[in-house]
């Protein structure tokens, strides 16, 4: 019976884990820095949230390499969980748009 009672209880802990995992999931995917529709990343954003954001970002920084320009994600995000941005992180978004071209 005790036993029992403990894999009821792990199962019951592992279900309050997903839902939570998952409810916090869904909150971080909502964008609050790429928000201005006429931007690249702020379509992303639109249309797919941070992770669209993130793989349009990541898009634009290999594109801006193979044009011979570096660019980091921490260049511009000094947290990586909320990307909350640095000081001249809207002058380097600029720059990063401007090396999408050779």
């Amino acid at each position: 019976m005790t036993r029992f009672i403990g894999k009821l209880s792990a199962a019951g802990l592992l279900a309050v884990t997903l839902f939570v995992g998952a409810a916090r999931a869904g909150d971080e995917g909502k964008c609050t820095i790429a928000t201005k529709p006429d931007t690249e990343t702020g379509r992303a954003c639109a249309k797919g949230g941070r992770a669209e954001a993130k793989k349009e970002m990541k898009l634009m920084v290999k594109k801006a390499k193979a044009n011979g320009q570096k660019f980091t994600c921490d260049g511009c995000h000094k947290d990586l969980d909320t990307y909350a941005l640095t000081k001249n992180a809207q002058d380097d978004y600029k720059k990063l748009v401007a090396a999408q071209t050779k």
